[in-house]
């Protein structure tokens, strides 16, 4: 019983942070759609975000270079994880095409 209770709450938690979840703790219905449109769009913020601090380094506008190099690894990695996410869907999409029905 305290296991399922446990596991409860750990999908609760990363059900927020996902946005799935609303302030009352009540699911909302986002389509797999909506959260890949989301997910793109905040990537391609990210990717802003680091050319902006790029041109601001590059002009001697910025003086901390740690912000730039933050902003462009924040955007690397959440590209990368764009990519892999992007290989499974694909990948899930092959073997459904594979299956015999």
């Amino acid at each position: 019983m305290q296991v399922n209770r446990l596991n409860i709450e750990n999908n609760k938690v990363l059900n927020n942070n996902l946005g799935l979840f609303n302030d009352e703790g009540n699911t909302t219905h986002t389509s797999f759609k909506e959260f890949l449109v989301g997910a793109i769009g905040e990537v391609n913020k990210l990717e802003k975000n680091s050319q902006d601090y790029s041109i601001k380094l590059a002009s001697g506008d910025l003086n901390n270079i740690h912000e730039a190099m933050i902003a462009a690894q924040k955007a690397e990695v959440s590209l990368q994880f764009m990519m892999e996410i992007r290989s499974k869907v694909l990948d899930a999409y092959r073997e459904i095409m594979r299956m015999q029905i």
